[in-house]
C-alpha cells in the first residue's frame, strides 16, 4: 500500500506531538508525628469522606512494642492502610497486630495491609463489618473513585475481650463501650497513660451519627470522665492533655438531641430541620453542615419516637 505525500506529512506531525502522560495513581502523604513515648499519631482530614482527602479521614494510632507495631485503626482503603504498613514496617519494626475501634470504614477498610497479622476488634463490630462490608464498599467506591482501587474489606479476626492484654513490655488495656456504635473500643496505654477513644470523642469536627444511640453514648462519656489519663486521641481531631474532645462531643450530643426533640415536638418536619442548619456554636466544626444534615436523617425518627406517643393496643 503506496501512502500519498499528505498521508506521510500527517503521520510525521502527529509522531511529533507530545504523548499524554498516564494520570499518576493518587498518594496518600503521611505526616506521622509521636506524642508520647512510642506512641505515634498519623491525624485525619477534618473532612468527610471525599476525593480530596482519599478518606484519609480518622486517627490513626501506632503504639511500639518489641515485636512491631500495635496499629489502631488502619485507614479508609486498602491503599490508605499499605501507606501505613510502609510507615510501620520502616520506622516502627514491622506490625504485631493490629486493633480496630469499631466498624465504620474509614478506620479498617485498609486491613488487607495487615492480614497476615491479627486483627482485634470487639465481636459486636466484628458482626458489624462482616454483614455491612458490602453496602460500604459500594458506596465507598461512588464516593473516592480510584483511591479505593483494589480494596476489598477484611474484617477483624480476632475477638477482642475487656481487659489487659500485652506485646512484649506494652501493656493495654480494653474497655468494651458502646453508643457510637454498639462496639466501641476504647484503649488505654498503661506504658504512658494514652487514652485511645475512637469516635466515641470527636474534636473540632462534627459527630457522625449512623449508627448513634445517643443515651448509651452519653453514658460512655461518662465513664471515660472518670478515667485517669495523661492525654486522649480522639477519633478525629488533635490530641491533646486535657479533656477538650470529651467536654465539647458530649456538649454537641446534647444541643443535637435538644434541637431534634425540640424539633419533633413542635411538629416540624425533616426538611425543617435540615434547613435551620447547625447548632450555631458548633457550625463551624470540620465537616459541618454536611454532617449535621447526615445526622438530621439518621436520627429524625428516634426524635419522633421520643416527642410522639406510641398508639398500641386493640381497637
Amino acid at each position: 500500500m503506496r501512502l500519498t505525500r499528505r498521508q506521510t506529512l500527517l503521520g510525521a506531525a502527529a509522531l511529533a506531538l507530545p504523548v499524554p502522560a498516564l494520570a499518576a495513581a493518587p498518594e496518600y502523604r503521611l505526616a506521622p508525628r509521636q506524642i508520647a513515648d512510642g506512641v505515634w499519631l498519623i491525624e485525619g482530614a477534618q473532612q468527610s469522606f471525599g476525593r480530596g482527602n482519599g478518606g484519609a479521614i480518622c486517627n490513626i494510632t501506632m503504639l511500639e512494642t518489641p515485636q512491631g507495631a500495635v496499629v489502631v485503626d488502619t485507614g479508609g482503603t486498602s491503599r490508605h492502610g499499605a501507606a501505613l504498613r510502609a510507615f510501620a514496617d520502616q520506622r516502627l519494626g514491622g506490625v504485631a497486630a493490629s486493633v480496630n475501634t469499631h466498624h465504620h470504614p474509614d478506620h479498617w477498610f485498609g486491613n488487607q495491609a495487615f492480614a497476615d497479622r491479627s486483627i482485634h476488634a470487639l465481636p459486636a463490630c466484628q458482626r458489624a463489618q462482616a454483614t455491612g462490608a458490602q453496602a460500604l464498599a459500594e458506596g465507598l467506591y461512588r464516593i473516592l473513585g480510584s483511591w479505593m482501587n483494589g480494596t476489598a474489606p477484611v474484617p477483624a479476626d480476632t475477638a477482642a475481650g475487656e481487659g489487659g492484654i500485652e506485646f512484649g513490655t506494652r501493656r493495654l488495656t480494653i474497655m468494651a463501650m458502646a453508643g457510637h456504635t454498639q462496639g466501641d473500643l476504647v484503649l488505654i496505654d498503661q506504658q504512658t497513660g494514652t487514652l485511645i477513644a475512637g469516635d466515641l470523642l470527636f474534636l473540632d469536627r462534627a459527630p457522625s451519627f449512623p449508627d448513634a444511640r445517643i443515651a448509651e453514648w452519653r453514658a460512655s462519656l461518662a465513664t471515660l470522665a472518670g478515667l485517669e489519663v495523661s492525654g486522649t486521641v480522639p477519633g478525629h481531631g488533635a490530641f491533646r492533655r486535657d479533656n477538650a474532645a470529651l467536654v465539647q462531643t458530649r456538649a454537641y450530643l446534647d444541643a443535637f438531641e435538644t434541637r431534634m426533640d425540640a424539633a419533633a415536638g413542635q411538629g416540624l418536619a425533616p426538611a425543617e430541620a435540615l434547613a435551620a442548619g447547625p447548632m450555631p456554636d458548633f457550625a463551624g466544626l470540620g465537616a459541618n453542615p454536611e454532617e449535621y444534615h447526615r445526622a438530621v436523617i439518621q436520627r429524625w425518627r428516634d426524635a419522633e419516637i421520643s416527642a410522639l406517643p406510641v398508639i398500641g393496643g386493640s381497637a
